[in-house]
């Protein structure tokens, strides 16, 4: 049996006063209390780190962390809505997306960043376009990390950002004061023996009602997909080879391409590689001779 790796979800939080004046405040907390209140897994470890520009003050505030157990939520809730809020900030984005590259990734969780900002960046030096999106794709494509830069209002769309994210693996933008975003990930391993097995089954985190999905390896793999199927809570995959199972490789690690369809507009597959170690193995048999 896999072990479910655990998460980690860090949520900055725009505290800058225009989010009183766009009268996106009360929502937005709303919205995040009720994301937290839907995380089933009490192992989830979540982080919401407010964030503002005041001459006087830090630009980050003190990070509130908990597990996602009902005490827990409930600490995050009244910290929520206790947070400060000051008429003279600005909001400068690379400030969070430097904090989170620094300081937030854990290499033993899956961990998502979701940047809740209402406003265009105020940074004159324009850091966040020109050197830190930038780097999301190269640091965090083939790794466990998944970002979501929350969009809030008109004023925080931005043609140019729209295109450096659109061109970064494990990260997406996401129009709306709602992040409580359907997460959806599969086990990111499995094995297969072609000489015993028909399909091999994948476990699948996330709500897929409704959803379907399709694998595929490349077409240079020996291996072939002839269909798939949802099993509960498990993609099962079924495979074929046109090759002689004697020629095969004893042993080889073989990338499968995942693809969903059918889901709404908040609900994001974040898994879209395996790696699926092929097999191909005589199956080990127990003789007895009777005298």
């Amino acid at each position: 049996m896999a072990q479910i790796q655990k998460e980690r979800r860090v949520y900055y939080l725009d505290c800058s006063y225009s989010m009183v004046s766009y009268k996106l405040w009360n929502k937005v907390r709303d919205n995040l209390i009720g994301a937290i209140d839907n995380i089933s897994d009490e192992t989830t470890e979540i982080i919401i780190i407010p964030f503002a520009f005041d001459s006087s003050t830090n630009p980050l505030l003190t990070p509130i962390s908990a597990l996602a157990t009902k005490s827990g939520k409930d600490m995050l809730k009244k910290k929520i809505n206790a947070l400060p809020m000051s008429k003279k900030t600005m909001t400068y984005h690379y400030v969070p997306i430097n904090d989170f590259y620094n300081n937030r990734v854990n290499s033993n969780r899956i961990t998502y960043m979701f940047l809740m900002t209402d406003g265009q960046d105020e940074d004159n030096l324009q850091r966040t376009k020109t050197k830190l999106l930038p780097q999301w794709g190269e640091k965090y494509g083939n790794r466990n990390v998944f970002g979501f830069y929350v969009m809030l209002n008109d004023c925080a769309k931005d043609p140019n950002i729209d295109k450096i994210i659109s061109n970064q693996s494990h990260l997406w933008k996401v129009e709306t004061a709602d992040v409580d975003i359907n997460l959806i990930r599969l086990q990111n391993n499995a094995i297969f023996n072609v000489r015993n097995e028909k399909y091999f089954d994948i476990p699948i985190y996330g709500n897929i009602k409704g959803m379907n999905f399709n694998a595929s390896f490349p077409r240079s793999s020996p291996y072939k997909v002839e269909k798939c199927s949802l099993e509960g809570n498990r993609l099962r995959v079924y495979v074929t080879s046109e090759k002689d199972v004697h020629k095969l490789p004893i042993a080889s690690n073989q990338q499968l391409t995942i693809s969903m369809s059918g889901g709404g507009q908040f609900d994001f597959l974040v898994t879209d590689n395996i790696v699926v170690k092929c097999e191909s193995k005589p199956e080990r048999s127990l003789k007895i001779t009777v005298r």
